[in-house]
């Protein structure tokens, strides 16, 4: 007797037998049991999950002995001859090489023929998708309405090539991927039974490269016994299915951790050495890549189809890693495998890949990066001044002492950029960080000769005039002065100063300009056509220069939040008016105004930590 593979041996004959499609085999099941059987089907899914095997249990269903049943007998006549494809009531035929109309209308005409042996004439299409428009066509007046003896079954693994109109007439079945789980266990069942010894490390290799198919985890143990005899092990199934190891995914992530150069060439060897193409090898990677993100989740780790010693050990690595930085290494991965397929030399792709990841730094975020520097201010290592001086690495600010900077002679200075006005030479200066020279400077620099070498540039403290003429005049060392609070500054209202005048709002129209522009863009921009002209009591004027009455209608809406805006700035609730002004001189006023605004961006609170914390240049 020949051989028989072990995906037809042990292929389902009931409902029963089939594995993984429970929620199918119960519908159909009790789809029998309350007498309520379609006229059409359409079973569709990936390949190897049993569609065109429950195509047949189907018919056998429909044709058993003594009527329709779920519970028929698989060893009777009418069922052995529908699983060999002998019965002439059951028609099997193939939709890739019979997708013509020709070959339909045939097909309309045989089912109209009453079954010979059976009680149903059944019509099974494997891979309908693949028949031309003109045979769905042809199909679908039969398929409405067939002869109560005739039912149609079909199966495909594209249903979106599937026109509406043929679903529609159908019930429709959706086959899952079958689990690791039940593809291992179906497999340990069959070696039993088959008297072959394994382990289970060995099947649920087996069953991790069946990738949900139950035909494909068949033919792969066939193969495998094949080259182990009676018994399986590991270490021969890896030889005979041409697997890569976990190790050696394991160790990829690691090498690209420890950025160990050596030790990566020596792994792409590896993978070169055992002849996978690169773009399996790609997918193998990213798939471990995914299991260790998975494994870093709380409880992600069951959602791996492994066994549980495989899980631990991706939890331990995840430990080792931040999410960041393998949703990084993911992502390098993906756009790789969208281009390895079609890279003329594959293998050297995948190779520059994997040298690029561990060039890869850590990730970091830029709040970490903002709150880092408010407190370790960034040296600005790139001037030729601050590297010649010996900084020390603890401290990022710099303590200028009275040893370290020699007490100069006002009468005679030494050198010729030390000004009157400088810091006293008895004053104990505060700790001030050194900034980066793209960041505002004052303009009276202390420039003091080290070694004779090197000058040293230091910023003046922002230290309060009247303080200043009190240190000056009576020569004491006073104690640090801390730098005043701007914001709580910005933020104080001005409501203290006695007699509110248009020139006082004037003067901080910029400011409330800009608060309104962040609280209301919309209102913002129409609002920079408007300038304060009048102050009568608590009525504020504003005069709009726009081209049209729509800017005062715009500006009219947005009072609301132009009086709060003005409140919290000024801390005296005004009532705000507008009219319609005139005359080019305000217009070019304003114009003006726009053009001094932008081209000062020092005054941008925003884009000046901007460019301290990225040492940045402004270009202009």
């Amino acid at each position: 007797m020949a051989y028989k593979v072990l995906s037809l041996k042990w292929r389902p004959q009931s409902f029963k037998d089939v594995v993984g499609q429970d929620h199918i085999t119960q519908t159909l099941t009790n789809a029998f049991e309350q007498d309520r059987i379609a006229q059409g089907y359409i079973f569709t899914g990936p390949r190897g999950v049993g569609k065109t095997t429950t195509a047949r249990i189907l018919a056998m269903a429909l044709n058993a002995d003594g009527g329709p049943s779920a519970q028929f007998n698989p060893d009777s006549d009418i069922s052995r001859e529908i699983a060999d494809g002998r019965s002439l009531d059951v028609l099997e035929i193939d939709g890739a090489s019979n997708r013509g109309i020709e070959e339909i209308r045939n097909l309309r005409e045989q089912i109209k023929f009453a079954p010979m042996n059976s009680a149903y004439k059944v019509i099974i299409i494997d891979e309908v998708h693949m028949l031309t428009n003109q045979a769905f066509n042809a199909l679908l007046r039969t398929l409405e309405e067939p002869p109560s003896h005739g039912k149609f079954i079909f199966a495909t693994t594209d249903i979106h090539k599937v026109p509406a109109t043929i679903i529609s007439r159908c019930q429709r079945f959706d086959f899952n991927r079958i689990s690791l789980q039940v593809i291992s266990d179906r497999l340990e069942f069959i070696l039993k039974e088959e008297g072959i010894s394994s382990d289970r490390e060995s099947i649920n290799a087996i069953a991790r490269k069946a990738d949900g198919s139950m035909r494909d985890g068949l033919s792969l143990l066939d193969q495998a016994i094949s080259y182990c005899g009676k018994s399986i092990e590991y270490d021969g199934v890896v030889k005979a299915l041409g697997l890569i190891t976990d190790t050696l995914y394991f160790e990829f992530t690691q090498c690209i951790r420890q950025k160990n150069s050596t030790g990566m060439v020596k792994l792409l060897s590896t993978f070169s050495g055992f002849g996978i193409p690169a773009p399996e090898v790609m997918v193998g990677l990213g798939e471990h890549i995914r299991n260790i993100i998975y494994a870093g989740i709380k409880e992600g780790e069951s959602l791996l189809e492994m066994n549980k010693e495989h899980q631990q050990k991706y939890v331990r690595e995840s430990e080792a890693w931040e999410r960041r930085d393998l949703l990084r290494v993911s992502q390098v991965l993906t756009d790789t495998s969208a281009i390895i397929r079609r890279a003329e030399d594959p293998y050297l792709l995948l190779e520059m890949t994997a040298l690029k990841l561990l060039e890869m730094d850590q990730s970091i975020y830029i709040d970490q990066l903002l709150s880092g520097t408010k407190s370790a201010p960034k040296i600005n290592t790139k001037s030729s001044v601050v590297s010649k001086m010996n900084i020390p690495k603890q401290s990022s600010n710099i303590s200028i002492s009275e040893k370290a900077y020699p007490e100069p002679d006002l009468a005679k200075p030494k050198v010729e950029s030390v000004k009157q006005d400088s810091i006293p030479p008895t004053v104990k200066e505060p700790v001030i960080p050194i900034q980066s020279k793209k960041t505002e400077t004052l303009s009276h620099p202390i420039t003091e000769k080290i070694e004779g070498k090197a000058f040293v540039e230091i910023q003046k403290p922002l230290i309060p005039k009247e303080k200043e003429k009190n240190i000056s005049e009576k020569k004491e060392t006073p104690e640090p002065i801390s730098e005043p609070d701007k914001k709580d500054e910005e933020n104080s209202p001005v409501s203290s100063q006695p007699g509110l005048t248009i020139e006082s709002v004037s003067k901080l129209w910029p400011e409330i300009l800009e608060k309104i522009h962040l609280s209301r863009p919309s209102i913002g921009a129409i609002i920079e056509e408007c300038i304060p002209t009048d102050l009568d009591g608590n009525n504020l004027t504003l005069q709009s220069f726009g081209k049209s009455g729509f800017n005062i209608k715009m500006v009219e809406r947005g009072i609301p939040t132009i009086e709060k805006v003005i409140l919290d700035k000024i801390g005296i609730p005004l009532k705000v008016l507008v009219k319609n002004g005139d005359g080019d001189s305000q217009q070019k006023k304003i114009v003006k105004t726009r053009a001094e605004k932008i081209s000062s961006p020092n005054d941008d609170k925003i884009f000046n930590k901007i460019v301290e914390v990225f040492d940045g240049e402004i270009l202009r």
